[in-house]
This record gives C-alpha cells, sequence and structure tokens, in this order.
C-alpha cells in the first residue's frame, strides 16, 4: 500500500491537497498543511494595524470580532473584512491601512493560533467583522451596539390594544 507522503519533491501547484475542504467549516483558501500567499480583494479585504492599536481594537469588538491574523516579527496584525465593502478614500484611521486589490496577505493554516510567526488571532469561521465597527475600535472608541431592525409586524404589535368599558 503506497504511502502518500509530503516531501519538498511535492507539486505546490495543486492547492486543493493543501487548502481547506468544504467539511473543514473553513473557506477553501485557507491552507491545510503550510502558510500560502493569498491575494487581497478577492477573497477578503484586509485593514494592516500596529500590533499596539489593533490589540486594543480587538478586545473592544470581542466577540464581534471576524478573521484577525498577527505577526510577532513584524507587529503587525491584519482584520480580514468581507470583499468590496471598503474603499482607499473611505479609510481614514491614522496608523492603519486598507491593503490595495492585488497585495499578497501570508494565511496560515487553521491550527496555527500561536507562535512567533503569522497566526490566527480569531479564525475565518467567525464571521465577518463590520467596517464601521473596526473603524470605531481601532480610533479607541466602542462600537455603537447592533440594534436588529424592527420588522413592520412588530411594531404594529406593540400599539395599545383599546379596552372595553366595564
Amino acid at each position: 500500500m503506497p504511502v502518500e507522503t509530503y516531501g519538498w519533491d511535492d507539486d505546490l501547484t495543486d492547492l486543493t491537497r493543501y487548502s481547506a475542504q468544504p467539511h473543514d467549516g473553513l473557506p477553501f483558501w485557507v491552507p491545510r498543511i503550510q502558510t500560502q500567499q493569498v491575494r487581497c480583494g478577492e477573497h477578503f479585504e484586509a485593514i494592516r494595524a500596529p500590533v499596539t492599536e489593533a490589540e486594543r481594537a480587538h478586545q473592544i469588538l470581542g466577540s464581534h470580532s471576524g478573521p484577525v491574523l498577527a505577526n510577532f516579527y513584524t507587529k503587525i496584525w491584519y482584520f480580514l473584512l468581507e470583499p468590496g465593502l471598503v474603499t482607499p478614500q473611505a479609510w481614514t484611521v491614522r496608523g492603519t491601512r486598507l491593503m490595495r486589490a492585488g497585495a499578497l496577505i501570508a494565511i496560515p493554516p487553521a491550527s496555527i493560533t500561536y507562535g512567533r510567526d503569522v497566526r490566527w488571532v480569531v479564525l475565518p469561521e467567525q464571521g465577518h467583522t463590520d467596517p464601521h465597527a473596526l473603524q470605531q475600535a481601532l480610533e479607541g472608541h466602542a462600537p455603537a451596539p447592533v440594534t436588529p431592525r424592527r420588522s413592520r409586524r412588530s411594531r404594529t404589535d406593540t400599539r395599545p390594544t383599546p379596552t372595553s368599558p366595564c
């Protein structure tokens, strides 16, 4: 029975072998085995922020934070946002930057959540960060809580009902 090995002579052009599978619950662009470069703008937008501001923003956002990458050596964090929601003209937070479309970001396997190289702070399975909330958090402000919009039906249900005279 042949044993499959992952040595230096592997064909690295076959990314399906190295990428997340649908049953993993992760996007396909998250690698399974080794860190790979993925272009911004297609699957995500990336906001680059210095570690101090990024850690503070991450604490402010709490469970409302989407995918986040951190790199110990560069002291840079990347907040990954849903593509197409932010334009360079609209992103005005000092000291941070919206990475241009086509810029390469190192994406580690989902299992890399600690260590000195690039690692996940929040995995992509957690959803997306709201760009406005991230902007507020990076500026040091707690974002306004998201209140669900009331449906038309719920408004009519809250009207007082007429009472009949006794």
